[in-house]
């Protein structure tokens, strides 16, 4: 029997953790949580029977794998008063964007893996990419994306691209429901319908495309083959998404480095 260990139940430690007991990835009895505020951790238990520990400390060492999902600037700390007992025989799985696996590699000795899920794992959709250690075993590889694979399509990439890839799906889904939400805003300034209704007609047609896209294996240039005829009133609104869209989607990636950048930076601030 494999023991998971979960540290922090926020959003989206506590999404995993019902996400694993949901699809029979993990029994309730096979996982154990801490959270700093034990309101959470408590309130997590009742809802999916999971054990609560008393201290980080706790969990580590009844763990095989242990899924840490604090914040960024959290986990040296977290690991350092972990050391002792996060040997090579265990497994980390680290949540946090900007942790690097040479920083999780300085402060613990488990073999260590990235994953960066995205909210849309609540409804068994969406990417979770994966980053493996060098010390991350052949079954490691197959536990965790088989873990992930239960609750989204999991996605082993190169560190390196981690940033870009993780604006294409853990940021996304909120960069798609602002941009959603700005279009039934410019359509009640039209016409002034209601905006409870503009909002339910781009959200109902929003998860009809992506069923769409899904049901018929074609990609977006295909949707809007289908749509915008040459010379129609669709295929000038595309041009307009074209013309100015580039330049939006371009500074939404160079703000969202830059801001990688200041947290890597900051974590570089709390030591090696």
């Amino acid at each position: 029997m494999t023991t998971f260990g979960v540290i922090g139940t926020g959003s989206m430690g506590s999404m995993l953790v019902r996400k694993m007991v949901e699809t029979g990835q993990a029994g309730a009895h096979e996982i154990i949580a801490y959270n700093r505020s034990a309101e959470k951790a408590l309130r997590l238990a009742g809802e999916t029977g999971v054990r609560i520990a008393p201290s980080a400390r706790d969990v580590a060492e009844e763990s095989d794998v242990l899924l840490l999902c604090v914040r960024p600037l959290e986990v040296r700390g977290v690991l350092l008063d972990l050391r002792g007992v996060l040997t090579p025989d265990r497994l980390l799985v680290s949540v946090a964007s900007d942790v690097t696996l040479n920083n999780l590699s300085a402060w613990s000795k488990a073999r260590a893996v990235r994953a960066i899920p995205s909210i849309t794992s609540e409804c068994g959709g969406g990417v979770t990419l994966v980053a493996f250690g060098d010390t991350a075993s052949a079954s490691d590889r197959h536990l965790v994306l088989s873990l992930f694979g239960a609750m989204s399509s999991p996605v082993e990439i190169a560190e390196e691209h981690v940033e870009v890839m993780t604006a294409l799906t853990s940021c996304a889904p909120a960069f798609i429901a602002a941009l959603m939400q700005e279009f039934a805003a410019a359509a009640v300034r039209r016409s002034g319908i209601a905006p409870a209704v503009a909002e339910r007609l781009v959200r109902e047609t929003l998860t009809g495309t992506a069923g769409l896209l899904a049901a018929s294996g074609t990609d977006f240039e295909g949707v809007i083959a289908r749509v915008a005829t040459e010379g129609g009133i669709t295929r000038m609104g595309v041009d307009v998404i074209r013309q100015g869209a580039p330049g939006v989607f371009d500074e939404i990636l160079v703000k969202t480095d830059a801001r990688h950048d200041l947290v890597k930076a900051k974590i570089r601030e709390t030591g090696p």
